[in-house]
């Protein structure tokens, strides 16, 4: 697996202080992706899922203990060994790493991202595109009802 240099929350320079993303790793990313899709699991089941790469158990148990520090992991102990869950969503990692990237690009000015962000969608995938506008039109609903 490619090492993304500090990890995801840096992909756009220098950082504030005030990040609402701690600094995510390759490997990080990898192991938040299966506990969101498998739900709760140990260090060895994790291992199971894990592709293209050879790690060991304590590296994958190290790996856990951060996202753990992080508060991003709550787990439970299941005889001799935690059982994982992901303590935050995907769309709240996503939302807090938006967020970050409006405060760093645009000082918190949300409409350049969300213009840019439909023009990339509308670009890449048509059919995607529509389902955002009909999310946004349901939302708007929603406000004014």
């Amino acid at each position: 697996m490619k090492n993304l240099g500090k990890g995801l929350s840096h992909w756009f320079g220098n950082r504030q202080k005030t990040t609402q993303v701690p600094s995510l790793g390759v490997r990080e990313i990898e192991v938040l992706r299966i506990l969101w899709r498998e739900g709760e699991l140990s260090a060895q089941q994790v291992l199971q899922f894990i592709e293209n790469e050879e790690i060991s158990l304590s590296t994958m148990q190290s790996t856990l203990e951060r996202l753990f520090r992080k508060n991003l992991l709550s787990r439970q102990k299941s005889g001799r060994y935690y059982l994982y869950t992901a303590s935050i969503s995907q769309s709240a990692i996503i939302s807090g790493l938006l967020q970050d990237i409006a405060s760093q690009l645009s000082g918190g000015d949300m409409a350049p991202m969300i213009s840019g962000f439909i023009e990339y969608v509308g670009e890449e995938s048509p059919e995607s595109l529509e389902q955002v506008k009909h999310s946004l039109s349901a939302k708007s609903q929603k406000t004014e009802d």
